[in-house]
């Protein structure tokens, strides 16, 4: 099915606009979320029905034609000017049910077709700028039973439209085919009275008291979201997948008696079992995930369809020790406080909160989890019944969302998750915990919650660069941000110089951001700015310049250089890299703009230290530069350590005269990161501290006796074997995760199914830049430098403590070895980055106040 099928068709005759309205923060996000991806199908609300007895489908047809024509939501289309959102009402829209006959197909192959007619309803999409944003069809499967699949855009439908629709789809045909006025409940308001009320509320006093509320709930929370089987798309996917479990009525007994019991909501005490699963799952004790409430406090908004549903994030600590009593009420005094404050927007919390941007993630939420009776009512309608079915994923928001529905056969308790990130045999596992976690709090509430972690790993999974993409991509988006003519009036983005560009982007930031000027090394999010503003500002460059970038290459490139960079590309006369510099050119992203002077530069690993960001304080900027986007060509060619040095210091750009920086590396990049160190010191930066993980003095290890050499190397093959193996046996590694680790079992299971051992991206880029690293510091001796801080993995000695790494010719000021737990790169999961932040931050906050 195509958009134009999946539509309204375009009628002949310009609909009439009867009202205009601004759009409601829900709606403004959804549209945001349909500009960085347009027809989203996550932004879908797909739903089925059970019709059985005597119906017409022309009846049918009537019955919604009546519902849409009394809705004016749903007779609603989006326009957009200068970067703004606007609701228009529209005086009728061409609604068509669509009928498919499948009652001559044979029994056995009926079910899979409404399987995948569902599948293609609920996720072809909507143009947001034509009305009608709502469509059904209905599948015949036999005389007397039939399906309605129902899709509606997120813009103008919730989950209580659910229940609104079904009364009067169900007492207007019911009324028709009786011949008689249907009894439907008074409509004092539409949707846009609600939009222009909640226009009012964002300058009242109660949005300024909801806001501190937030901010003081949410001050240094962490990104919480659980280990993934696979590494993290650049962009965010929508691609997913539902598994269930169907509880028994008996089930639904015992929980709604226990929160009964425990005086308190069926749905704090699902919160207080969700968050028990996630810390079993993740080991954090600051879990966070979202939740929708209904947002219709007023008995006014009851029989009205739109989408009022508002996101919340609930924040709550989980200490093991606890019992789960305890734990329930502590969970129960949060949701209160949540639901207290439920009016602020998600879409304006997200903007005073400001977290990192990401385009691979959802601002604040990565997991989500809801709980409500079923909002479909089973019911009969004169000579016929609407029963409420299992709906199908149109796509997925959240990378995993729990949810329970219940129903008067019992409680469905199921996962949705995105198939890129997760197998389906980790969501099963997870489902079935969440269940044990269940009948644990049932049986006994007064156990302390079990500290046993469950999933893949331990911990959460490294988070990817938030900026990083491969030269490929980059090309990719200057060729999509060029690809328009210049109009008449417009500036010549060829003959500008890159300062020119620079210069009159800026003044468009500056307006956009409304602060006096935007310096090249501005981050646009830093300085204020959100999605909404984002879109503005790629408004007023097209009419500027003629070119309209996309909104993903913001959150990508968000300085005000590199946005120029990336979005008109580089100036005729410029080189893409400086001649004289050996080494291949190197890819600057900035993780976070803090609010002091102090900065840490981070070296390749660009999908390791997006965490560091969020943990060190916020006086502290962060920034990463990295070769992943080199060629293998460019990666092949020979060069000194100190060349390479000197052209990642060129990437790093540091201001002249600019605060206390520190310089990070993990294991070669740790030796690279004395080398950065000591020129930037040389040429006048103040250097804090180099901060080395895992990483020994370049010809330490050779230099040792040849007997002492092999008995290093047979300890640390048994301590790396042990560690693996431990970590296997007690569920924090799946076992085709395991085998990659040997290289004798590596090649087996490459022999067995060669695509389990195919590198990914990331992983190939990682080995390509280490290897080249290697070659370059083969040569090199370091030159004394100041302060150093080792970080010792599981995967180096205990003697490394004492032999500073080999490093204590070199150090000329204090140096320190700080232990981390877990081997390697996994020492620098949660627990480790959390390690490394405090640290840093002693140093270069705590020594400098």
């Amino acid at each position: 099915m195509n958009q134009h099928e999946s539509q309204a068709p375009t009628s002949p005759v310009e609909p009439e606009i009867i009202g205009e309205f601004p759009c409601t923060q829900t709606q403004l996000r959804c549209w945001v979320l349909d500009q960085l991806q347009p027809g989203n199908p996550a932004l879908n609300v797909a739903v089925r029905w059970e019709i059985r007895g005597s119906f017409k489908a022309s009846t049918i047809e009537a019955a919604f034609k009546k519902i849409i024509q009394r809705h004016e939501i749903l007779r609603t289309r989006f326009v957009e000017r200068k970067g703004n959102p606007y609701q228009q009402v529209l005086d009728a829209v061409d609604f068509k049910l669509s009928v498919i006959d499948l009652r001559n197909m044979p029994a056995e192959q009926r079910e899979q077709r409404i399987l995948s007619i569902g599948e293609e309803t609920a996720s072809a999409p909507f143009d947001l700028a034509r009305g009608g944003l709502f469509r059904v069809t209905l599948l015949m499967v036999e005389n007397n039973r039939a399906f309605l699949l129902i899709t509606a855009h997120q813009t103008c439908f919730d989950g209580w439209s659910i229940r609104v629709l079904g009364r009067e789809l169900g007492e207007i045909a019911s009324a028709m085919e009786a011949g008689r006025a249907p009894v439907l409940p008074d409509l004092p308001l539409q949707y846009g009275d609600f939009a222009l009320w909640q226009q009012e509320y964002l300058s009242s006093y109660g949005f300024e008291a909801e806001r501190s509320f937030w901010k003081e709930t949410l001050a240094a929370a962490p990104y919480f979201e659980m280990p993934s089987d696979h590494p993290r798309p650049a962009i965010k996917t929508t691609s997913g997948d539902i598994i269930s479990a169907v509880k028994s009525v008996e089930f639904g007994e015992r929980i709604e008696a226990a929160a009964r019991e425990h005086k308190v909501s069926l749905f704090a005490y699902g919160v207080a079992i969700v968050s028990a699963v996630l810390h079993r799952a993740t080991g954090a004790e600051d879990i966070l995930f979202g939740t929708q409430i209904a947002g219709r406090e007023q008995s006014d908004l009851e029989p009205m369809i739109g989408v009022f549903i508002n996101n919340m994030v609930l924040r709550l600590p989980v200490r093991p020790a606890m019992s789960f009593e305890d734990h329930l009420q502590s969970a129960t005094q949060t949701v209160s406080a949540a639901v207290n404050h439920q009016r602020m927007p998600f879409n304006k919390l997200v903007e005073f909160i400001n977290p990192v941007r990401d385009p691979s993630r959802n601002p604040l939420i990565s997991v989500n989890f809801n709980l409500s009776k079923a909002f479909m009512e089973d019911r009969r309608y004169g000579d016929f019944e609407l029963l409420s079915a299992a709906s199908q994923s149109p796509g997925v928001v959240y990378d995993i969302s729990f949810g329970m529905v219940g129903r008067p056969s019992g409680w469905r308790m199921s996962i949705e998750y995105n198939t890129d990130l997760f197998d389906r045999s980790t969501i099963e596992h997870i489902l079935q915990v969440w269940q044990d976690v269940y009948e644990q709090a049932l049986s006994s509430p007064s156990a302390p919650l079990s500290p046993n972690h469950i999933g893949q790993n331990s911990t959460i999974s490294a988070p990817p660069a938030m900026a990083a993409s491969s030269a490929a991509s980059l090309s990719g988006n200057r060729a999509a941000a060029t690809g328009e003519p210049t109009a008449s009036g417009q500036e010549d983005v060829a003959a500008l110089s890159t300062a020119e560009r620079i210069r009159l982007l800026g003044e468009i930031w500056a307006k956009v951001l409304d602060v006096d000027k935007v310096g090249p090394e501005g981050d646009f999010f830093a300085l204020g700015g959100h999605s909404l503003l984002a879109l503005r500002m790629l408004s007023a460059v097209k009419e500027r310049f003629g070119t309209k970038p996309e909104l993903t290459l913001l959150f990508k490139q968000p300085t005000l250089r590199s946005f120029a960079e990336a979005a008109f590309g580089p100036t005729p006369s410029a080189p893409l890299a400086p001649v004289a510099a050996p080494a291949p050119a190197w890819e600057r992203n900035s993780y976070k703009q803090g609010t002091g002077d102090c900065a840490v530069y981070t070296i390749n690993h660009p999908f390791l230290y997006y965490q560091l960001a969020n943990r060190l304080n916020d006086a502290v900027s962060v920034y990463n530069v990295n070769m992943f986007g080199a060629s293998e060509a460019e990666l092949s060619a020979d060069a000194k350590l100190e060349d390479v040095a000197a052209s990642a210091i060129r990437a790093m750009d540091i201001p002249r005269g600019a605060g206390p920086v520190s310089i990070v590396g993990l294991c070669i990049n740790g030796i690279l990161a004395l080398e950065v160190a000591r020129q930037l010191g040389r040429s006048g930066v103040n250097v804090a501290f180099t901060a080395a993980i895992d990483a020994w003095a370049p010809g330490y290890f050779r230099s040792q006796p040849w007997l002492r050499q092999r008995l290093w190397n047979v300890e640390r093959r048994l301590k790396r074997t042990t560690y693996f193996i431990r970590k296997l046996l007690t569920g924090r590694m799946k076992p085709s995760v395991f085998l990659k680790e040997f290289r004798v079992t590596k090649w087996l299971l490459g022999t067995l199914s060669p695509d389990r051992t195919r590198a990914s991206v990331e992983e190939t880029a990682n080995v390509r830049v280490t290897d080249y690293l290697v070659r370059s510091a083969r040569s090199f001796r370091a030159e004394p430098i100041g302060e150093l801080m080792l970080f010792r993995s599981e995967a180096s000695p205990a003697r490394a403590r004492k032999l500073l790494f080999g490093w204590n010719e070199t150090v000329a000021g204090k140096a320190s070895v700080i232990d981390l737990e877990g081997w390697h790169e996994d020492s620098l999961t949660v627990g480790g980055m959390r390690r490394l932040a405090s640290a840093m931050d002693e140093r270069l906050v705590g020594g400098n106040s």
